[in-house]
């Protein structure tokens, strides 16, 4: 007969395999029994033959027992089975450090921002009076009468600043004076 795993687990049952003692049928527990030399044991229970079988299982010690000699078959289709895990991984690592040999690392260029400084002012503008600034938009040679008219009325009353309507009249006078008919 083959030989059974009997061990004992954390809460204290007998294991016979992987099943708790006290679920097999009594007639199996009764040949394991057997093995462990517990007289009579077609005449106890099941309960008392696990008990039992747990005290000589202690005394034993056979929870020391490598399960390669109680289950050589297995033991051997496991080595095996390791065996070609390792063998794959092998390869594996092989094939990996081929690919890192024969590839190489394109190096992307790194871009190098450049940041426009500006020169700062030596000294702040002056501001501009609303009479100057309808002087200088008079004196201008690129406007027509039209928008002459309509850049003084903005100097006078609008909400921009007379130095900011004489920066646009400057604009439209260069745009006037390249061939752009500019109309206000």
């Amino acid at each position: 007969m083959t030989p059974v795993l009997v061990s004992v687990d954390r809460a204290g049952d007998v294991k016979i395999g992987r099943k708790k003692c006290r679920l097999y049928k009594k007639d199996e527990v009764v040949k394991v029994a057997k093995n462990y030399g517990i007289p009579n044991p077609a005449k106890k229970t099941v309960t008392q033959l696990c008990s039992s079988i747990k005290n000589r299982a202690k005394n034993a010690n056979t929870n020391n027992v490598p399960l390669a000699k109680l289950y050589p078959e297995a033991a051997k289709k496991r080595a095996a089975a390791k065996k070609r895990a390792e063998k794959k991984a092998l390869d594996r690592k092989v094939a990996a450090n081929f690919m890192k040999t024969m590839t190489t690392r394109v190096v992307t260029p790194v871009r190098k921002v450049v940041v426009a400084v500006m020169p700062k002012p030596s000294k702040k503008a002056m501001p501009i009076t609303k009479e100057e600034a309808i002087k200088r938009i008079s004196a201008m040679k690129g406007l027509n009468r039209e928008a002459k008219y309509k850049l003084v009325s903005r100097a006078k009353m609008g909400p921009m600043s007379p130095r900011r309507v004489v920066k646009v009249a400057r604009e439209l006078s260069k745009l006037n004076t390249a061939g752009y008919r500019v109309v206000m």
